[in-house]
């Protein structure tokens, strides 16, 4: 089947964030004809599998506490296997409410205050947030930037963990902002580091379903035979097949002394009920949403090359790095913006959102993140007000 991700739809009509009028004027100071690129959630109506799963349980008329079945268990197991050779039992899943929130309960229930929490930088800046919401110690391993692409700092991160009683590392697969997939050999290294010292390594893999080269990705568990007992998988299907709204997250633990150290963390702030939709979505997304998810891949690899071609032609100063997964390209403007307040008001004056790059808690000054994940007429219509803006400003 064949599915049409030029279709625009009325994202306003939903109470969107990332689309509402309020926010929009609240928060960037625009109007109901800009249009955002910057919260990281597609703009293609969800498969048609999970329309129909949705619609199937509302119609039921019941939207009281529910639980987690065998058959949300059967789609986790068989989707992991099929899609990432991974293999995982229904003991080792627990569903959450968000992967942001659940890194919380993670710093809370592995580290002290005061602890060390260690993050790669540009970082997406929520998972500072659980570190220092929580009064632990955060330290930072800049990413080492070659060529427009980035690379792990192995000497830096080995010295962190020796130095700063290190006792989590929030490490992103692939990483956000810019996408980059890292290569068996490098999560073979993290994994190596973590084990030496002795640090629960966090894995988020929440944008891993979005890979223009599937052959490229390796799931932390594939990448080292020891790290699954010494390691959290933090996996989502929202950014696949955004149902963010759902909180659909969910962790994978093998290791039953860290599982249970977590299981106990949630049960003490009441972590129960899933959203009564949320199973339903994820059933479908995993067992019936499959060619969905790789037609939807290549449109948007295909988005990321109009970006990059028109950046070359209209603005060469600005450097797109060439991302490997998920729909949000990070830009280097520090040729053409002299600061974040030039650049913030450029995009205001273009009517556009983005994602300044200091967000990213350290070392993204004079980037800028941009949503692509969008049909292409929205896509040619930013970048037709990016390029008017250019060249009513810069030429």
């Amino acid at each position: 089947m064949e599915y049409n991700f030029d279709k625009v739809i009325n994202r306003k009509e939903g109470n969107c964030r990332k689309w509402s009028n309020h926010v929009l004027k609240e928060k960037f100071g625009l109007g109901e004809d800009a249009i955002p690129m910057d919260l990281a959630d597609i703009d293609f109506e969800c498969s048609p599998a999970i329309k129909e799963a949705i619609a199937k349980r509302a119609a039921v008329g019941d939207y009281s506490y529910t639980f987690v079945g065998d058959d949300f268990y059967d789609a986790v197991i068989d989707w992991n296997k099929r899609r990432f050779n991974v293999d995982i039992e229904k003991e080792w899943i627990k569903l959450t409410f968000g992967t942001v929130s659940t890194l919380h309960y993670i710093v809370q229930a592995y580290t002290k205050e005061g602890e060390g929490v260690l993050i790669n930088t540009p970082a997406y800046d929520p998972f500072a947030e659980a570190v220092e919401n929580n009064s632990r110690q955060l330290y930072c391993s800049p990413l080492k930037l070659v060529d427009n692409r980035y690379y792990l700092d192995f000497e830096d991160m080995e010295e962190q963990m020796k130095s700063n009683n290190i006792k989590v590392f929030i490490f992103c697969s692939p990483q956000n902002p810019s996408g980059r997939i890292w290569t068996k050999d490098e999560l073979y290294r993290v994994s190596e580091l973590c084990l030496k010292y002795n640090v629960l390594l966090v894995c988020d893999e929440i944008h891993r379903d979005i890979v223009f080269d599937r052959s490229k990705f390796t799931s932390l568990w594939n990448a080292h035979p020891e790290i699954h007992e010494n390691s959290i998988v933090c996996v989502s299907p929202n950014k696949g097949f955004n149902l963010g709204g759902l909180k659909t997250s969910y962790v994978v633990i093998r290791n039953e002394e860290v599982r249970e150290t977590l299981l106990t963390r949630l049960k003490s702030n009441s972590i129960t009920s899933p959203n009564v939709f949320a199973v339903p979505a994820i059933v479908a997304a995993y067992n019936e949403s499959e060619e969905w998810l790789d037609q939807m891949t290549v449109y948007v690899a295909g988005n990321f090359e109009i970006v990059y071609d028109f950046f070359e032609k209209n603005m060469p100063k600005a450097k797109v790095m060439k991302s490997e997964s998920s729909f949000l390209a990070w830009i280097d403007v520090r040729e053409i913006f002299v600061n974040e307040e030039e650049m913030r008001d450029f995009f205001i004056k273009a009517n556009l959102t983005m994602v300044v790059g200091s967000y990213f808690v350290r070392d993204g000054e004079g980037f800028v993140r941009i949503n692509i994940g969008c049909p292409r007429a929205t896509l040619n219509e930013a970048l037709n007000r990016i390029k008017n803006t250019y060249e009513d400003l810069f030429c």
